[in-house]
């Protein structure tokens, strides 16, 4: 590893065969960064440095006081060879020493969502593609609610969300999107404007309707993922035969007093969809949490569960439960991941 004190590099940057980067976070670089400096994160440089092998560049890095640089610089050269160089004392010295710095021209997106931009295999592109990215929640209760929240948070460019029903004082110990006040208002109505409240730069459609055959190959036009935030069968079925339908991707989960099942279904029809998994039931089979009682984080963890997966899905990232079930025991913190057969039941015409 290599260390460049700030003058050094502030001369030479200009060169054509160096390039300086500051690795500092989007709210650093508000208040000014070294001149001619390329604005990435850390795993942004990582991304480039075989392309900065490749065209035989030597390579700044500006941290805050040269001491991340440093580790940076050390791991790039283990791995991509000796033209990597920590620029000694990082920013505060290059401010220090009164060399030049330019306020940049940054996205406030960038900002907002910078910790999950930071993320080794995340970064900007990732972010681009959630910005655009439509999703369709079905339901805004136990499971939506939360879920609901997270996407607005993540960034997602799109949320279509629908549900008929009204907050009732037992949802608000599990349905923290809505507070005592709301008690009687549609939930739809109530969550689009909590929605824009928390992330006034996405696009929010709320539709006070129950999904229903007539409606859903309407709402699928367009939509990238379907996240079933249901508590009946029936409409997990309405979903499962449009999503396979229209190959649309659509993730499950349902809650049983302390357990959690996950899985997503891919819309293709040569994999199992939810109808070979659960045949012919009905909504009095499976019971609901007015009859068994819900415990009021259950829920709410198979939601932020629920949008880990889409937000994995959406931006390509690790491995997704296609094929595969997820199921936690939250009593005992038993997690297991079950793999079903390419064909388990025969007896679904799909």
């Amino acid at each position: 590893m290599s260390v460049i004190d700030a003058t050094t590099a502030a001369l030479t940057s200009p060169d054509s065969s160096v390039v300086l980067v500051d690795v500092r976070s989007p709210s650093d670089w508000l208040g000014g960064v070294p001149i001619n400096a390329q604005l990435w994160s850390h795993s942004e440089l990582f991304n480039h440095a075989e392309q900065l092998k490749q065209d035989d560049k030597k390579v700044y890095i500006v941290c805050y006081r040269g001491q991340t640089s440093a580790r940076l610089a050390e791991q790039l050269t283990q791995q991509w060879g000796d033209r990597f160089y920590s620029v000694e004392g990082g920013f505060e010295a290059w401010q220090a020493l009164g060399l030049a710095t330019e306020k940049p021209q940054i996205d406030i997106s960038v900002n907002r969502y910078e910790r999950q931009i930071k993320l080794s295999g995340f970064g900007q592109k990732s972010q681009q593609k959630l910005q655009d990215s439509h999703v369709l929640v079905v339901g805004a209760g136990g499971l939506g609610a939360p879920a609901l929240l997270y996407l607005a948070g993540a960034g997602l460019g799109r949320i279509t969300l629908i549900d008929d029903d009204t907050v009732a004082l037992h949802n608000l110990h599990r349905q923290i999107l809505y507070h005592q006040a709301d008690v009687g208002r549609p939930k739809a109505e109530v969550a689009k404007q909590r929605l824009a409240a928390l992330n006034d730069g996405i696009d929010i459609r709320a539709l006070n309707q129950r999904l229903t055959t007539v409606n859903v190959e309407m709402l699928l036009t367009d939509v990238d993922l379907v996240i079933d935030g249901c508590d009946n069968i029936s409409s997990r079925y309405v979903i499962n035969d449009a999503c396979l339908k229209l190959s649309k991707p659509w993730l499950f989960a349902a809650v049983s007093g302390f357990d959690i099942q996950l899985a997503l279904f891919s819309g293709d029809k040569q994999q199992p969809c939810y109808r070979c998994l659960f045949p012919q039931m009905n909504d009095a089979e499976i019971g609901n949490c007015s009859e068994a009682g819900i415990l009021g984080p259950v829920p709410g963890l198979a939601g932020m569960l629920q949008v880990t997966e889409a937000i994995k899905y959406l931006t390509d990232l690790g491995d997704c439960l296609e094929q595969k079930m997820l199921s936690y025991d939250v009593l005992h913190h038993q997690f297991k991941v079950l793999k079903y057969p390419a064909q388990i039941n025969s007896s679904c015409n799909h």
